[in-house]
């Protein structure tokens, strides 16, 4: 029986080694399979967190970008604001000029026309002090205007109301004066 009991150790112990084998095969195949998921799930973690980066860099870009506009919307406004000022307070300085002055420089215009045959549209509030300055043009007393004058030829109108000399001028204006009051 020494025979059969040495074969069937010897079956045995080749069992044995070819289990352990088995085992760490599998456990090597265990192991491997382990760091492959690992790594996938890694490589998976580093894509979802590059998407997760590009869209918060898109985002911050994106918000930034908006702001700066806003920002650049509500100076465009305020400058506006500020010129639309300027222009009120231009225009009721204007039109708070004495009668002295307002004569004047309506004396100052017509220095400046050959036309003599001239009719003048002022405001209603003006008749009476040009009736007395004696300048040698028909008032319209018929037609008046908000501000400023209007002198009329036969040919052409000569306008120099003051609303309508500020807005032609706006333009020009507009810059500059940003410009001045932002020094």
């Amino acid at each position: 029986m020494s025979n059969i009991d040495n074969i069937i150790n010897k079956l045995k112990d080749e069992a044995n080694e070819k289990i352990e084998e088995i085992q760490s095969d599998a456990q090597k195949e265990i192991e491997s399979l382990t760091h492959q998921l690992i790594n996938d799930a890694n490589k998976e973690k580093d894509r979802i967190l590059q998407n997760a980066n590009d869209r918060a860099e898109s985002t911050y870009v994106r918000i930034s970008e908006n702001a700066e506009i806003r920002i650049r919307d509500q100076r465009l406004v305020e400058r506006q604001r500020l010129i639309d000022r300027v222009m009120k307070l231009s225009l009721e300085r204007m039109n708070s000029k004495s009668d002295d002055e307002f004569v004047n420089d309506i004396k100052k215009v017509l220095k400046n026309l050959e036309d003599k045959n001239l009719k003048l549209q002022v405001p209603q509030s003006r008749v009476n002090a040009l009736k007395n300055a004696g300048l040698g043009v028909e008032i319209d007393e018929k037609n008046f205007v908000d501000n400023g004058f209007i002198l009329m030829s036969d040919k052409i109108n000569y306008n120099y109301k003051y609303e309508d000399i500020l807005q032609d001028n706006r333009d020009s204006i507009g810059p500059e004066l940003v410009k001045f009051l932002s020094e």
